[in-house]
């Protein structure tokens, strides 16, 4: 029974921003918090590589003979022993990433969250921009388990009432450019007299936006998405110069993915 009364409390401390001062932490805190960040990069890419494939928790296989990895040759040799193809530089680069970011968090917790509590969203949002980055899409799977992560931190760091008005406000704003969007390709291509795939919201920004509305709350998740679609123009317009001065510009053939622009946004609104 005491131990059960102590748990609220646990959860408390566990989501409580630590006073984590430069002088305060150790190297040996920051050795840690470099595995912790290794390990994490090795689930974003676990988790990169199987969910657009399969859907679900499966081995991972290779890219060039499908042949299933081992555990050794996906973590230790990171080479199939199928063709002899090594990983792609992704996943080395993620691993890299992702040290680097988990240091960073010891530093400078997510809003009221401690550096434990930050973990799980920094493998989350790493495999939906890798995922995004690669293959276009927001796995909708992830969305679900988004849901489900991202509603207990939001009722934790805020209240009920704020998490679910902030996940209304993040759809309904994300839906009408989702439309709006839908209705312009559709026009320009009556204009142009071709169907237009490329798009620059999908459905999955829209299941994103829902899910990052339940963590930041009402009204931070307006100024996420404000953040996101101002960082998104500036970047889309500085590409487009490039491109034209490079002679590669081709209208409607670069588009590019909008979810780290959104997750951007619901960062520089946690940590203002």
């Amino acid at each position: 029974m005491q131990t059960f009364l102590k748990f609220p409390f646990f959860v408390h401390s566990i989501f409580s921003k630590p006073p984590f001062l430069i002088n305060e932490i150790t190297p040996l805190s920051v050795i840690i918090a470099a595995i912790a960040g290794g390990l994490a990069g090795i689930l974003i890419n676990y988790f990169a590589d199987v969910l657009p494939v399969s859907r679900r928790i499966t081995r991972p296989v290779c890219s060039v003979c499908g042949e299933p990895y081992s555990a050794n040759d996906y973590l230790v040799r990171f080479k199939c022993s199928g063709c002899g193809s090594t990983h792609s530089k992704r996943f080395f680069v993620v691993i890299a990433a992702s040290i680097i970011s988990s240091i960073l968090l010891l530093f400078f917790p997510f809003s009221t969250l401690g550096f434990c509590a930050s973990l799980p969203l920094l493998v989350f949002l790493g495999v939906i921009i890798v995922i995004d980055m690669e293959h276009r899409i927001v796995v909708f799977q992830m969305s679900i388990f988004g849901f489900v992560l991202f509603f207990i931190y939001g009722v934790l760091m805020n209240n009920l009432f704020e998490t679910l008005l902030g996940a209304l406000g993040g759809l309904s704003i994300m839906l009408i450019f989702y439309l709006l969007g839908k209705v312009f390709t559709k026009i320009m291509g009556k204009i142009r007299n071709r169907q237009i795939s490329e798009v620059a919201f999908g459905f999955g920004d829209v299941c994103l936006g829902t899910v990052l509305g339940l963590l930041t709350g009402w009204p931070e998740i307006f100024g996420a998405i404000t953040a996101a679609i101002l960082s998104f123009s500036g970047y889309s317009i500085l590409l487009i110069l490039f491109l034209i001065a490079t002679k590669k510009y081709r209208s409607f053939s670069n588009a590019q993915p909008f979810t780290m622009f959104l997750i951007l946004g619901m960062i520089i609104v946690l940590y203002i």
